[in-house]
């Protein structure tokens, strides 16, 4: 037999010792070397800890040593003001909040597991407001249930969250030169570049680099949707800033359209035309107010709708029309998604606490905390979680006991460097991989703390196990929803709320002034009450599609690649009913709108469901009306139908 046939002899005996969708979940993804995150952990874990052995006293560094540990991994990068409040946020309302909570109920037995099943609950509900929410409610549960262990019986409490916030305060210190050096972050660079592109296609119209620039925008237009939907993928919960750039970014399809038209019609924009479209630009890069788009300066074709696509963008670009969304949307981040996830934390939490209590384990607060990490407050892979902190956890235990045996006093800072360092590595690849490195950094800050030599790792390594498995049999194996992606079939009920909402908010005898007596509407038609309560549904039904694509992002590599490509259309489709939303108080006040008009929209967005339910592509872009009233709205579903695009197959 040759080496080749006896090679491929072996694949079937290889995929039944590792099984196909087992070495899917733990192979790492492809990422770049992160080198100044990775020396940016190191000085934050480590300055600390030389502080203190420099003292002769290795414990105190613990605390500050463990605030930098959560600013490390609580900071997912970009602009400096919105990372300084996600890590003061984990911090505060997360970390010192859960020390707290922790050491006050420390060694009080049952009233501690109440605590934990309560804060549970308090961290499930925040894990919908947000990625803030999401790594503060995350940090909470940690800490809250790190504080049922040596860290807890620290005293006085203020002592041990000032001790914790003092090394928040130097992790937060360390990002200070990238952000000199950088001070936006990269997204935005990136989105901005598209418009600096349309900007010079715009400028090139009539001259012999006119395709030059066109394949210039091109690539900048792939190289943001990358490194958008890349963020995205690594990240925990929803960011607005993140889903305020994908908004523009979408709208530059517009833009881009009506450059190439006016290219093709020969027609040279005006210089102004120009340095709106780079003003633009700069407004994005710094996040600074869009400028005003003068009206129509011309009555060919081709312009008018370049102009109304950089009204477009500047609407997209607005931040008063963000902030629109928020209120309407208190009454619905937690949906029924998030509701559920909660309760089946609580009873995770629940049950880890009793075992903690009955079980006589050595150190029983690793149980809830493992829990808590696995079964984060946000929605992720369960299962592909436990099994990758299970096999990490068990890798680094030994690690963890082979360093307490061999390296002792100062020399522990090469390993607390070298572990520190390959954090940020490891989170940027496997989640797996990241607990194989977390482990015993954590296994020996404890020891530091309170010695126990090897049996330390021995003990980690049987509260984890117990840990991941009350999540697989607790928090997973019982909800069948958990088990598929439903995203799909949930953007296709989504699609359908938002257009059932267009069509009996802005449809006939939707305004509330001369619909007859009290603004009730004709006959047979839905009043402003009922409307409002379709309006909230309809904003929770985008709840829980946000919740849907969150937790599939977290699924292994086969089913989240795929979901990643719906996340542009998940913002669009908000902002058609954003866009709803406001044309509906306009229509409430008076405005008129044609029902020819809203019928075009309401069956554009049933082809989008349809599309979206059975898989298929949208055969051709559907006719959008030409109404003044309605254009927020149109624009909006012209969007998510450049988005989509005609053609490809809505899958995942």
């Amino acid at each position: 037999m040759s080496g080749a046939a006896a090679v491929r002899s072996l694949r079937p005996l290889s995929a039944v010792v590792v099984p196909e969708w087992l070495a899917e979940i733990v192979r790492p993804r492809r990422a770049p070397v992160p080198w100044p995150e990775m020396a940016r952990a190191a000085l934050a874990i480590c300055v600390p800890l030389s502080v203190a052995f420099a003292a002769g006293r290795g414990s105190l560094g613990v605390l500050p040593a463990t605030g930098g540990l959560l600013g490390t991994l609580a900071d997912a990068g970009g602009p400096y003001l919105s990372r300084v409040k996600r890590v003061c946020s984990a911090a505060v309302f997360g970390g010192a909040a859960g020390l707290t909570i922790g050491a006050v109920t420390h060694g009080h037995g049952w009233l501690a597991v109440v605590a934990l099943v309560a804060v549970a609950g308090v961290s499930g509900l925040l894990s919908a407001r947000g990625d803030i929410g999401s790594v503060t409610g995350l940090q909470l549960l940690v800490y809250t249930s790190l504080g049922a262990g040596p860290i807890g019986a620290l005293r006085p409490v203020w002592h041990t969250a000032a001790g914790f916030l003092i090394g928040v305060v130097w992790a937060l210190i360390l990002i200070l030169p990238g952000w000199l050096h950088a001070p936006y972050g990269r997204e935005q660079r990136d989105v901005a570049a598209v418009y600096d592109a349309l900007a010079g296609l715009l400028g090139s119209v009539g001259g012999d680099d006119f395709t030059a620039r066109r394949q210039a925008l091109t690539g900048a237009l792939n190289t943001a949707y990358d490194e958008l939907l890349t963020a995205r993928s690594t990240s925990i919960g929803l960011n607005p800033r993140r889903a305020r750039l994908l908004g523009v970014l979408n709208a530059s399809h517009l833009l881009a359209e009506a450059a190439v038209a006016v290219g093709l019609a020969g027609t040279r924009p005006p210089p102004l035309v120009t340095d709106l479209v780079s003003r633009l630009a700069d407004a994005i890069r710094t996040g600074s107010p869009p400028p005003m788009i003068p009206p129509a300066w011309s009555e060919s074709p081709a312009m008018q709708t370049l102009r109304d696509a950089m009204a477009e963008a500047a609407r997209a670009l607005s931040r008063d029309w963000y902030r629109a969304w928020p209120p309407a949307r208190r009454t619905l981040t937690s949906g029924q998604v998030n509701w559920m996830f909660t309760l089946r934390l609580m009873a995770c939490m629940g049950a880890a606490g009793v075992v903690s209590e009955v079980l006589p384990l050595q150190r029983s607060y690793w149980v809830p905390l493992t829990v808590a990490i696995v079964f984060k407050p946000d929605y992720g892979s369960v299962f592909a979680r436990a099994l990758q902190r299970g096999i990490g956890t068990v890798v680094g235990a030994l690690a963890g006991a082979v360093l307490l045996v061999l390296v002792h006093g100062t020399w522990l800072l090469i390993p607390f460097g070298v572990l520190a360092a390959l954090l940020p590595f490891g989170r940027s690849r496997n989640y797996g991989l990241l607990a194989t490195f977390l482990t015993p950094l954590v296994v020996v800050l404890i020891d530091l703390l309170n010695p126990g030599g090897w049996r330390l790792a021995e003990d980690r390594l049987i509260d984890t196990l117990i840990g991941c498995a009350i999540v697989l049999l607790i928090g997973f194996a019982p909800w069948p929803m958990s088990w598929y992606s439903h995203l799909p079939r949930q953007y296709a009920r989504a699609a359908l709320d938002v257009c059932r909402y267009l069509e009996e908010a802005l449809g006939p005898g939707a305004g509330g002034l001369g619909a007859g007596p009290g603004g009730a509407g004709p006959p047979g038609r839905a009043g402003p009450p009922a409307r409002s309560r379709m309006r909230r549904s309809t904003y929770r039904a985008l709840a829980d599609l946000r919740a849907e694509f969150q937790r599939t992002m977290s699924e292994p590599p086969s089913i989240s690649r795929r979901a990643t490509a719906w996340w542009p259309a998940v913002v669009a489709l908000e902002q058609v009913m954003d866009a709803g939303t406001a044309t509906a108080l306009a229509v409430s006040r008076g405005a008129h709108v044609p029902p020819s008009g809203v019928r075009q929209l309401s069956d554009a967005l049933r082809a989008v469901s349809e599309a979206a339910a059975t898989g298929s592509a949208l055969a051709k872009a559907p006719e959008l009306p030409d109404d003044e009233t309605l254009r927020p709205v149109t624009d909006a579903v012209r969007a998510l139908l450049g988005v989509l695009g005609t053609g490809e197959r809505l899958t995942c």
